[in-house]
């Protein structure tokens, strides 16, 4: 078999549901890559070199074990021709993000870190195989946007469009927090996880008020606050076993 397809079928098999046999270790190792994938993020994100490397380390190492455990997959994604690619593009990440911490180069490690959710969101979402890593990726990208916008709020004048983008994607927000709950599951039973979600609940909920009221370095501080409470999920989504 030619090395780009063993490639596809490698990838294809990894997003596959658990199954009965051997499918139930490529979900596993899947899932068990994605803690301290969320801790290397979480480390990027606050300037920790020495724990994004650590948390890097272990990601590579459980997502090499999942590539290696990958064996069939239904024909209908093992000849999706964007699967080999979709596992060179995720290796460039992170050899590029190793390169980056060996230079101290955190927040650059950071974006090609941020990739790596990118990849696998746009290959499962194709698929219609949706996770509950899928559901916090789009969260994020809502959060996102309104933080970069509200932030901007010292180099230009915030009009009525760009009140009316933070309203639109703080409301996108809001409608996938209840999806990103059922996804959770059990994880939604971890304090950890119940004081995030109240953090995040009550940051969203001044969000709208601060919003319509247009105040816009209170709204820059309510947004700083969303992502805070968002990184100290991420936070939980590295310790928890799934």
């Amino acid at each position: 078999m030619r090395p780009a397809l063993r490639a596809s079928i490698a990838a294809a098999a990894l997003i596959l549901p658990a199954a009965p046999g051997r499918a139930a270790d490529f979900a596993t190792s899947l899932r068990a890559a994605m803690a301290p994938y969320y801790g290397a993020l979480v480390s990027s994100t606050r300037g920790d070199a020495e724990s994004t490397q650590r948390h890097l380390a272990l990601f590579e190492a459980q997502w090499r074990k999942a590539l290696g455990e990958a064996g069939t997959a239904p024909a209908s994604l093992a000849g999706d021709p964007e699967w080999a690619a979709m596992i060179e593009k995720i290796n460039g990440f992170i050899d590029r993000g190793n390169k980056k911490l060996h230079a101290r180069d955190v927040t650059g490690a950071h974006r090609e870190i941020e990739g790596i959710r990118l990849v696998l969101y746009r290959m499962r979402h194709r698929h219609g195989l949706d996770t509950l890593d899928d559901r916090l990726t789009e969260y994020h990208e809502s959060m996102e946007r309104i933080v970069s916008r509200a932030s901007m709020y010292n180099e230009i004048i915030l009009n009525d469009a760009d009140y009316a983008e933070m309203a639109r994607d703080l409301g996108r927000a809001n409608a996938l927090w209840p999806r990103v709950e059922v996804e959770a599951g059990a994880i939604t039973q971890d304090p950890g996880w119940q004081a995030a979600a109240r953090r995040s609940a009550l940051a969203r909920d001044e969000l709208a008020r601060l919003i319509a009221a247009r105040k816009d370095e209170a709204i820059t501080r309510a947004a700083e606050e969303m992502k805070a409470a968002y990184l100290d999920l991420l936070s939980v989504m590295a310790r928890v076993s799934r």
